[in-house]
């Protein structure tokens, strides 16, 4: 149990690292942008004139979307698999309690 409880708790700390840098680039940094890059895409749709070009435009964007919609499900997945390992390592880190140190308990 001396072996067990440093490499789960290294395993735990590294995948709560991951998690932390995998959540980190989905935080919204450059709001002003996005701002621009949208209000250039509304710019471009009402300058279309054509129903065939802007139906062409609007499918384009939908299959854009489905693409990201189908990258961020697969990473939730990924992100609720590990959030479930490390549940499991807690767990048994909080189930066999001993000082990792000390064999011995401290009783205050």
């Amino acid at each position: 149990m001396k072996l067990i409880r440093p490499f789960l708790l290294f395993v735990s700390i590294l995948l709560f690292g991951w998690l932390f840098m995998s959540n980190i680039n989905l935080i919204n940094v450059a709001v002003t942008l996005n701002e621009a890059e949208i209000n250039s895409e509304i710019t471009k749709v009402n300058g279309f004139t054509d129903m065939d070009q802007l139906k062409k435009f609007t499918i384009e964007k939908i299959s854009y979307m489905e693409v990201i919609r189908k990258r961020f499900s697969e990473n939730a997945m990924i992100r609720v698999a590990v959030i479930s390992v490390l549940a499991f390592i807690q767990i048994i880190l909080y189930s066999t309690r001993g000082n990792v140190l000390n064999s011995k308990s401290i009783d205050f």
